[in-house]
């Protein structure tokens, strides 16, 4: 759990070839232990860290050295280009036909001729391009202002009254449970999430109802 901590969260999230290898070769070396008593676990342990060390250097060259990143990690394929599958790179990268249909379907793009470009990236993923009259049309083009939404705090999480994020937010307790007795509900213990939005306003679920409701709070 450590290693992988100082390794950094790309190691939990969508790995690409190079960090593979690692989780696998670690996972192997960690194990041999447990498998066979004559492994001694001092040697186990100074193998993952000698591997997780590794690691974490070649991520440090890949982000200073961009020579080094090449070498370290694949670069994204261009799987469909301008419209036009690109069938060498299926054959290059093992990729068929019906894997590369389904992932422009997941990225709700099921139609070929709305993609302009898709790129196998190296954790594996699909990334679609679509072209500029298949895109959804958003606020800014039908010239509509829109304000800044920012992120949604919790305030009680769990029957818990969540201290930093009130201190964060310049918030009291005290203006909390006030607000929570306007709404009928005082008892912060019977609550599972209290949620304050970027508009003021106070969403409530209580631990044993699967309504929550909102009203404004400033």
């Amino acid at each position: 759990m450590l290693v992988a901590k100082l390794m950094g969260q790309r190691e939990t999230g969508r790995m690409n070839m190079f960090d593979f290898v690692v989780a696998i070769t670690i996972g192997s070396v960690a194990s041999s232990h447990l498998a066979d008593s004559e492994v001694p676990m001092m040697g186990a342990l100074v193998s993952v860290a000698t591997i997780g060390a590794l690691d974490i250097i070649f991520a440090y060259l890949g982000l200073k050295e961009p020579k080094a990143r090449r070498i370290i990690q694949d670069e994204s394929i261009t799987l469909i280009e301008n419209g036009q599958i690109r069938y060498d790179m299926l054959a290059k990268t093992m990729v068929n036909l019906d894997d590369l249909l389904a992932g422009r379907r997941l990225k709700n793009y099921p139609n070929i001729h709305d993609v302009e470009f898709a790129f196998l990236e190296s954790n594996g993923e699909l990334s679609v391009i679509p072209k500029s009259q298949a895109r959804p049309v958003t606020p800014a083009d039908l010239g509509i202002p829109t304000e800044y939404e920012g992120r949604p705090v919790v305030l009680v999480e769990d029957g818990n009254i969540v201290l930093d994020n009130l201190e964060r937010n310049k918030l009291t307790k005290d203006w909390l449970l006030e607000e929570l007795v306007k709404q009928g509900a005082g008892d912060v213990s019977q609550l599972a999430a209290v949620i304050l939005d970027t508009k003021g306003r106070l969403y409530i679920e209580h631990k044993h109802k699967k309504t929550a409701n909102g009203q404004d709070a400033r």
